[in-house]
């Protein structure tokens, strides 16, 4: 039964044979008989802690194999965004979700002492998973200021009064343009948030978003400041009226 158990690879036969000093390989002509002949009834416990160690090993493969099936078909949906050429990312519920199951799992199989045969492929597992959710997290914080600011600075008006503030919400703008175009290309959520470098990309987005923000502010106070009716609106309602 412990010879039995699933996950036996080549490396669990070897540790028998040289714990027990008695070579054994599943041929075709191997059965318990033949065991029992050369000697194994001595070596049961031997056999045993190997076979629950294969078993431990395989457990971890097998959760390895179907995270990593999980996130094929996990794909964004790309509805376009108003009356621009670009879109915008949704669908994404579903993968976040799996993120914080997947995390959890492999953080978890760090700290298996089974962990040996697989450690490299769980710590580049894991690493995967902790970019993607980074960024995942810039990305979706990126695209709701992107979206309330881009008809903001799409407006002639606007862009003549904070030039600044339009050139670089545009440097922003070509970013998203060009990171979006890579997603209709190849929607897939797992490789998307892996790229090299696009974390640091919506981080730096979102600082110049910010900044962006902030001038579009100062600027609608001080509008205010010049007639007081102003106050009793929105900035929204303050912007149709300004553009």
């Amino acid at each position: 039964m412990a010879l039995r158990k699933d996950g036996m690879k080549d490396r669990h036969w070897n540790a028998i044979s040289a714990s027990s000093g008695i070579h054994i390989y599943p041929d075709e002509d191997f059965t318990l008989n033949k065991l029992i002949e050369k000697g194994m009834v001595a070596h049961v416990a031997i056999c045993e802690e190997v076979g629950e160690k294969a078993s431990k090993e395989f457990f971890i493969e097998k959760s390895l194999t179907k995270m990593k099936k999980e996130w094929q078909g996990l794909n964004f949906l790309l509805p376009r965004f108003k009356n621009t050429s670009t879109c915008t990312i949704s669908g994404f519920d579903d993968a976040i979700a799996i993120l914080d199951e997947h995390i959890v799992t492999a953080q978890a199989m760090q700290f298996s002492p089974f962990k040996k045969p697989f450690e490299d492929e769980i710590e580049a597992w894991c690493s995967v998973l902790m970019v993607v959710s980074d960024t995942l997290e810039e990305w979706i914080k990126c695209q709701k200021s992107w979206m309330y600011l881009q008809p903001i600075f799409d407006s002639p008006d606007i862009m003549k009064q904070l030039p600044t503030e339009t050139k670089r919400f545009k440097g922003v703008d070509n970013k998203w343009r060009f990171v979006l175009g890579q997603c209709q290309e190849d929607p897939s959520i797992l490789l998307n948030c892996s790229r090299d470098g696009l974390k640091d990309s919506f981080q730096e987005s979102n600082k110049n978003l910010e900044i962006v923000q902030k001038g579009l502010a100062d600027y609608l106070e001080k509008k205010r400041s010049n007639f007081a009716r102003f106050y009793f609106l929105s900035n929204d309602e303050l912007l149709e009226i300004l553009s």
